[in-house]
């Protein structure tokens, strides 16, 4: 059999009519086969079909892979304070406010406990709002800043005068502010009503509460006021004058005289005397001058001696009025004495200067020493608050008697102190050393550790009223923060 060659470029179907012609017709199976072979391979390449077209396999394409899922970290959502509405009735004093930096919340307590509670916003880093034990010092509705381009602090209840402060503002849920303390607008309407200048107020980390508690120290009833002295029956009458000086020196040699014939005579020489008894012995010494300008006396001045002499007349001790411009002394027109002071009084007993401060109404009111029991232990910083309760007792209704509660104060861990170098090298490699934490006393075991004198104690006690508060603490009187102006303030940070 021989096949013509048919060239890569001819048509297909020449090529299929020379293969027909040449074959012989009794094997049409072979003949059709064999063109259909030749047709297939003669396509130009530009015209063959794709390779799968006629194949029966199935391909499928492989899904492309997932994305990695990148697990970020998140901080945990911190657990917002839902602000509990107040009661209906008023609080109760003495109220103590309890602010915790860990729980970013605000509790108010009363005579009966947790009166309210609010979220809030203390200070971010940088601007950390300080811990310790402050009070109310100044309240103004429509404050501004003083320090940040005057922003609004809307019913501003001040802390320190360097600056912090509770007001209402925006509270995002974490710590945002400059160092103050952030309120619920409503809340700070609210609390602006219930306290008042000198109410407490504790920052801490964690929460603390007032609980009850006595103490023998602590007093417990306050003492009756003294009565005072009979009055003398032989009470002159209004028409007797007083007895002047010479009268006095008299009546004294009269009655020594009287007394013993023999006494011998009594020489009292009237210029040994104080010179306020004797107005008229002796002439005032002229002032000596220097000659300079500033001795001279100012025209201002010289017009008020004139009119002292011409107008002013002088009281002698005798009772007469000296004619004017007279060498006679006026005599001493007696001061008032001073008001007696109202209000609770804050007591601060420190440790370390081993005195007790009392202040009144932002006063410094008196101190006095006090002993301390020595211990390996500090003392630690214990804040009590006095309430006074009206209960009769043996049928007086006016007995006054005291209840007490008390708050201990979290010790806080220090950094530790190191060199330069070593804290950069422990700062880069993340460690951070703390001293121990030292365990200080309770508060039975502070205040048992406390001798005050009973005449300070007595003088504490009629002082005391409700809302008087005691600070037991082994740091010193912070003059820089507890100046003019301030209750005590101890820093715990």
């Amino acid at each position: 059999m021989r096949i013509k060659q048919v060239p890569a470029g001819a048509r297909a179907d020449d090529s299929a009519a020379c293969v027909r012609s040449s074959l012989p017709s009794s094997r049409p199976w072979a003949t059709a086969l064999l063109t259909s072979a030749i047709v297939i391979g003669g396509i130009a390449p530009a015209m063959a079909l794709p390779q799968d077209f006629w194949s029966d396999d199935v391909f499928y394409e492989p899904a492309p892979p997932p994305r990695p899922v990148i697990h970020r970290r998140h901080k945990a959502p911190r657990a917002k304070v839902k602000e509990t509405v107040a009661p209906a009735r008023k609080p109760q004093r003495p109220l103590i406010v309890a602010v915790s930096i860990r729980n970013q919340s605000l509790k108010v307590y009363d005579a009966n406990g947790l009166f309210a509670e609010a979220p809030v916003s203390t200070g971010m880093a940088g601007h950390a709002t300080p811990l310790g034990i402050f009070s109310v010092i100044q309240k103004n509705k429509w404050h501004r800043s003083n320090i940040y381009s005057g922003a609004p602090m809307p019913y501003m209840q001040r802390l320190t005068w360097s600056g912090i402060a509770m007001h209402a503002g925006a509270l995002p849920g974490y710590p945002a502010s400059h160092g103050c303390i952030r309120m619920p607008n409503h809340f700070a309407t609210q609390i602006w009503n219930w306290t008042r200048m000198g109410a407490r107020v504790v920052v801490t980390s964690g929460e603390v509460a007032p609980v009850a508690f006595s103490h023998p120290l602590l007093v417990t009833q306050k003492p009756a006021p003294q009565a005072l002295p009979p009055a003398d029956d032989s009470v002159p009458s209004a028409d007797a004058k007083p007895a002047t000086p010479a009268a006095l020196i008299n009546a004294t040699i009269d009655s020594a005289k009287s007394t013993d014939d023999t006494t011998t005579a009594i020489t009292i020489d009237l210029k040994d005397l104080r010179p306020s008894l004797t107005p008229h012995i002796g002439a005032i010494a002229e002032p000596t001058t220097t000659g300079l300008a500033a001795d001279k006396p100012t025209k201002v001045a010289d017009a008020s001696a004139t009119l002292t002499q011409t107008a002013t007349p002088s009281t002698l001790t005798d009772g007469t009025t000296s004619a004017p411009g007279s060498d006679a002394a006026p005599a001493a027109v007696p001061t008032p004495p001073a008001p007696k002071r109202t209000g609770p009084i804050a007591v601060f007993i420190s440790g370390k200067d081993g005195k007790l401060y009392v202040r009144q109404n932002f006063e410094p009111l008196f101190d006095a020493p006090i002993t301390i029991a020595p211990s390996e232990r500090p003392l630690g910083t214990h804040v009590f608050t006095a309430q006074a309760v009206t209960a009769p007792e043996d049928g007086d209704k006016t007995a006054v008697t005291f209840r007490w509660s008390a708050m201990s104060m979290p010790v806080e861990a220090r950094a530790k102190a190191v060199s330069r170098r070593a804290a950069k090298r422990r700062h880069d490699i993340g460690a951070i050393d703390t001293e121990p934490k030292p365990t200080a006393d309770s508060a039975t075991e502070a205040l048992d550790r406390l001798t005050i004198p009973a005449e300070t104690m007595t003088r504490v006690a009629e002082a005391l009223s409700t809302g008087s508060s005691i600070i037991v603490s082994d740091q010193a009187l912070d003059r820089s923060e507890t100046g003019q102006g301030t209750d005590f303030i101890v820093p715990l940070r």
